[in-house]
């Protein structure tokens, strides 16, 4: 059983009109599926972007993929075989380059986006980001402003444009911010002050987006959600890992004594994209082993 194709399952009407013959008597293991619906990944050339976009491919919904780069590095995006994967699940993939942090770009890629889409816009993953380590007495405001831009204002520009496409199709969405562990504290061992505080206003963004996107007469709901990952292991962090004592440091710092791996977070997403999350917004997933739990 799985509930009716674009159907809003958070509307209270619906809820009550169903319950318990419809959507509250739907397995759970249906309620994760991300069918007939289409899922905007940013970062997607990146390692976190192409583990996400593999879930919700596994997970039913077509994957439009944007990044900075004209193309996904070979590396990355055909090791990870995401077109295998879209094949054999009967799924679309797209990818469009995009500078997320460029409204008139922003603006004409969704216009692509939405000529080429067969299922409606109903996710979206932010995970373009980065971070620049450097001492805040030597800082330069050009590198701050950067990080900032990306990790900040890139995140809330999509999100807009989202919210605007998922408004025009009156059906419900659910988007899911990726922050970081360092939205909550400062990272023992490196200097990072820019992408701390642009982590931590992601939150808030989060949380303001929710409350006014939430369920209202007339507007289509969209939940949105952040993710907090702790120290992932990556190509991005190997040149800090490489600084003698720190990787026993940041593994010393959590209670599962490791880094984690990309892929420990397609979970996490595809539980936050899909309805098992219906009454979930406004809220923050840290997934962190235990890092901050001290």
């Amino acid at each position: 059983m799985s509930s009716p194709k674009n159907v809003n399952v958070h509307d209270p009407q619906y809820r009550e009109a169903k319950a318990p013959q419809g959507i509250a008597a739907v397995p759970v293991t249906e309620l994760f599926k991300l069918n007939d619906r289409t899922v905007l990944v940013t970062g997607a050339s990146g390692f976190l972007g192409v583990q996400v976009s593999t879930a919700i491919l596994e997970s039913g919904g077509d994957v439009v993929g944007l990044d900075i780069v004209e193309s996904p590095s070979t590396e990355v995006w055909d090791k990870s075989h995401l077109l295998e994967t879209a094949k054999k699940h009967g799924r679309k993939l797209f990818y469009y380059p995009c500078n997320v942090r460029d409204e008139a770009g922003v603006a004409a890629v969704f216009e692509k986006i939405s000529a080429a889409i067969e299922h409606p816009i109903r996710g979206l993953v932010a995970c373009a980001g980065r971070s620049i380590a450097g001492p805040a007495t030597e800082f330069s405001p050009d590198d701050f402003r950067s990080v900032v831009d990306l990790n900040l204002t890139g995140t809330f520009l999509v999100a807009q444009a989202a919210a605007r496409a998922v408004q025009k199709s009156g059906l419900s969405a659910s988007f899911v911010l990726v922050a970081s562990m360092s939205g909550y504290i400062s990272n023992k061992g490196t200097n990072t002050a820019a992408y701390c505080a642009s982590k931590a206003a992601v939150h808030q963004l989060a949380r303001s987006l929710a409350a006014e996107w939430g369920s209202r007469p007339g507007i289509p709901l969209i939940r949105v959600n952040t993710l907090s990952p702790g120290y992932i292991r990556t190509v991005a962090t190997a040149a800090a890992l490489a600084r003698p004592g720190l990787e026993a440091q940041w593994t010393g710092d959590n209670m599962l004594f490791r880094l984690s791996t990309a892929d420990e977070f397609r979970a996490p997403v595809v539980y936050m994209l899909s309805d098992g999350s219906s009454f979930m917004t406004g809220a923050d997933l840290r997934v962190d082993g235990g890092h901050c739990a001290w």
